[in-house]
């Protein structure tokens, strides 16, 4: 591929908003090299996605705290990679994760979505596609064992044509973590500590989810 026409598709650190359309939603994960569908259906939601279409393709997806409106701190920010019209009138998005940001401050704009002040400096190496080192094998039975508890099914097929990079942020955005778990994932502050997170949420988990079933084998 010619380098000046990748350059129009990649995202470095000197293309970072300071100011994105946030989209907040419960128990969703996006993670740095991650792809999260979206199903647009919302008034105000369409309208933020129009808009963004207009200028970066940029979307802070940010997890609620509670019922009263509040955020977590933290969101990962999400490029629109591709998107449909539906006949029904919906926008269906693909979105593929950028960098961490801390969200500062939010406004609600006159289309009924908010607009927020972010800051990623301290996340940039998000943007660094260097292979980190997993072990894929062990990583992969854990995630299959904890999936197979939860009775669901992981395809091992399509895992094994992705990068560890992708690998990392696949399966923890897939795996039905809670929304505090979740964001432990996305708080971890590099590659090597979300990997022990991810571990230990996964330790956990399955260790819960045996005794919960086993309590004698406790005794």
């Amino acid at each position: 591929m010619d380098d000046a026409i990748k350059k129009l598709f990649e995202v470095d650190s000197n293309k970072l908003p300071s100011s994105i359309p946030i989209f907040p939603l419960d128990n969703v994960l996006l993670l740095p090299f991650g792809k999260l569908p979206l199903n647009i259906f919302e008034e105000r939601y369409i309208k933020m996605t129009l808009d963004s279409l207009k200028s970066h393709r940029m979307i802070g997806i940010i997890q609620p705290k509670n019922n009263n409106n509040e955020l977590f701190q933290m969101g990962c920010i999400g490029k629109i990679t591709s998107y449909i019209e539906t006949p029904d009138y919906r926008l269906v998005l693909n979105l593929e994760g950028v960098c961490r940001f801390v969200l500062h401050d939010r406004n609600l704009t006159p289309q009924g979505y908010f607009q927020a002040s972010i800051d990623c400096q301290d996340y940039l190496s998000d943007l660094n596609n260097m292979e980190p080192n997993v072990d894929r094998t062990e990583l992969i039975q854990k995630y299959t064992n904890f999936f197979k508890m939860k009775k669901l099914d992981i395809d091992k097929d399509v895992l094994a044509e992705t990068s560890n990079l992708q690998l990392l942020s696949t399966l923890a955005m897939l795996a039905p973590f809670n929304k505090i778990d979740k964001q432990a994932i996305l708080e971890s502050p590099n590659i090597s500590t979300r990997i022990n997170t991810i571990n230990s949420i996964l330790d956990l988990n399955t260790f819960q989810i045996v005794s919960n079933k086993n309590p004698n084998q406790l005794n």
